[in-house]
């Protein structure tokens, strides 16, 4: 690189850290390179808003973009974005706290619901000097053919077999026995040999769109021993699967996949190291996503994904050794989950696992709120599926102030006295607003008369939207007319879809007898702001039950269970993917829910 082009300083917590710009890259690309995770859900096109920066020494002129996410005030102050900008000087920049290096996604699910009467519980196995061999007698002992890594632990424990014979072999030669060893296996697989009872794990991994969770699993006790969860840093080139997809079939694929692996890897490395376990006591890890984010975890061809028919490589069990996609010192095998289509992924097949909803005989409503907005209607032994194009207003995305469930970001909303009060994560000064929070500003609004049935803000309100709170830098976070368009998408999306999935069956809303509601937003959301602007139908909220990560509950289960991959493989023969969009009835229907009705549902 040549000494012409600027270098931008980057002022963090701890140090600063210098960034050459190279010819032809603009500023959010260079912190990309750096790995400096700057929010950009809308992949760095200028419309979202997210990739704020803030001009500490330097000059760096306003862009276009600029001018449409920063009051006057601000731009004097230094903000600006850092996508589709070039500096032509050195500059030192500091990135405003959005709160999501200290993301927490949801990880939390009823662990009673899965119970542990088949967890992995030890074999004792006598080894023996003679001349059959140690793996035969383990083999002996179970059904299954042996792989190298089980050889690997038989050839330890012959060492110890070899450490502790102190008597010689008889001369007749009848077999001594030389040492005693506790076998753990499942489904015909060796996980471990120990020379004594000892505990083993498990590892449950949900990757979602916006956020990352993973569980320690104790396999005897069915207990879990540690959580880590992260906010998913892929959003740094979307918000959504269908930018990401393009993203990958522009050619960053193999950033996309690294991205994801390396957060991973190092959430399992925190929680081994937080749990005090050896990494040899990791003996199995199961992961569940979404089609498009297993396909770039394994760095699989996104191509036809986005495309009608939306075909994908796989969507079925596969298999592979935890070196040939993370990093650190496990060596166990990775199981990642089948899914059921291209649009409902393996984190729905392990929700609808987890709440053994296919085995009922009652009609049941699964329903994941969040970026895809997935449902699964349960119904005479089958399992009818589909995915709505909620976008990601619900996890913040798109959302003028929209961000994730972090420290700071608001939450919950009154409105009183003229002005809005918030309560924020953590009770953290307010970074911006989350899903829940917006529902909730849009029902306060719409009771006090400053939104209108058709969206639209009342006349009184100021072009720049509704005041809600000010940072700790000083910017006023607004809510606007765009946010409010953003919500009403998606409201509607989820609403239409269920009602236009209950007619398609034939059944009524009197006839499904449980509602699951998973993820984060739902697990969050004030329901009655949730029935104001209508987006749960009145029959069903009554029927609501909050089960937390579906997905990562599901995973555990998988872990945990002896009959887990006949279940999944029930699951996935029984279900079928309903089309919204090729239905006439659920577009008509979501032209018509767009607006908010009267006083709410």
């Amino acid at each position: 690189m040549g000494s012409s082009f600027p270098q931008i300083t980057v002022q963090l917590a701890d140090k600063n850290q210098i960034i050459p710009l190279t010819e032809g890259s603009d500023l959010l690309s260079a912190l990309r390179s750096a790995g400096v995770y700057v929010p950009a859900i809308c992949g760095g096109r200028g419309t979202c808003g997210k990739c704020r920066i803030k001009v500490i020494s330097g000059n760096l002129e306003p862009q276009p973009a600029d001018l449409t996410f920063f009051s006057p005030a601000d731009i004097k102050a230094g903000f600006r974005l850092a996508c589709n900008t070039l500096p032509r000087e050195d500059i030192s920049i500091l990135i405003p706290d959005t709160g999501e290096q200290s993301f927490h996604a949801l990880n939390s699910f009823d662990l009673g619901s899965i119970g542990v009467s088949n967890a992995i519980a030890p074999q004792r196995v006598i080894l023996e000097r003679s001349p059959l061999s140690f793996a035969r007698q383990l083999a002996e002992s179970r059904a299954g053919r042996i792989s190298l890594k089980e050889l690997t632990e038989i050839s330890r424990c012959a060492d110890m077999a070899a450490a502790v014979a102190a008597a010689p072999v008889p001369a007749n030669g009848s077999p001594a026995p030389v040492n005693e060893v506790w076998l753990y296996h499942d489904k015909g697989t060796i996980l471990a040999v120990r020379d004594k009872p000892n505990e083993i794990y498990g590892i449950a991994i949900d990757i979602g769109t916006t956020t990352i969770a993973l569980a320690l699993v104790d396999l005897q006790k069915g207990t879990i021993k540690g959580r880590v969860s992260m906010v998913n840093k892929q959003r740094e080139f979307g918000a959504d699967v269908i930018s990401r997809i393009q993203r990958a079939n522009k050619g960053d694929l193999s950033l996309l996949s690294g991205s994801v692996r390396a957060q991973i890897s190092a959430g399992i490395k925190e929680l081994c190291r937080d749990a005090g376990i050896a990494s040899a006591d990791v003996c199995k890890v199961a992961v569940a996503a979404n089609t498009t984010m297993l396909h770039l975890l394994l760095a699989l061809s996104c191509n036809t994904l986005g495309t009608f028919p939306f075909t994908p490589v796989t969507l079925d069990f596969v298999t592979c050794t935890f070196g040939e996609l993370f990093e650190g010192d496990l060596s166990c095998d990775i199981t990642i989950l089948p899914g059921i289509s291209t649009y409902v992924g393996a984190d729905i097949s392990a929700g609808i696992y987890f709440t053994e909803m296919y085995t009922s005989p009652e009609p049941s409503l699964l329903m994941d709120i969040g970026t895809n907005g997935e449902m699964v209607l349960a119904f005479d032994g089958k399992l009818l599926c589909a995915a709505t194009a909620a976008g990601p207003a619900f996890e913040g995305g798109n959302i003028q102030w929209g961000t994730g469930s972090v420290p700071g970001a608001i939450s919950s909303v009154k409105y009183r006295d003229g002005k809005f009060d918030i309560k924020t994560i953590a009770d953290s000064p307010p970074v911006g607003i989350c899903g829940s929070g917006v529902v909730d500003v849009i029902w306060e609004s719409l009771k006090n008369g400053l939104i209108q049935e058709s969206g639209r803000f009342d006349k009184t309100v100021p072009a720049s939207g509704l005041f809600l709170a000010q940072t700790k830098d000083g910017q006023d976070i607004n809510f606007c007319q765009k946010d409010i368009r953003e919500l009403q998408l998606a409201k509607s999306a989820i609403c239409s879809g269920i009602d236009a999935m209950v007619r398609h069956t034939g059944l009524t809303y009197a006839d499904i007898k449980n509602v699951y509601i998973a993820g984060g937003f739902g697990y969050n959301l004030n329901f009655s702001s949730g029935a104001g602007i209508g987006l749960i139908p009145p029959p069903l909220q009554p029927k609501i039950k909050l089960i937390g990560n579906s997905a990562l509950g599901g995973t555990v289960k998988y872990l945990l269970q002896r009959d887990s991959v006949e279940a999944m493989n029930t699951i996935i023969a029984l279900a079928s993917e309903y089309s919204l969009p090729e239905d006439s009835y659920f577009n008509t229907i979501f032209i018509e829910n767009i607006n908010f009705e009267a006083g709410g549902s």
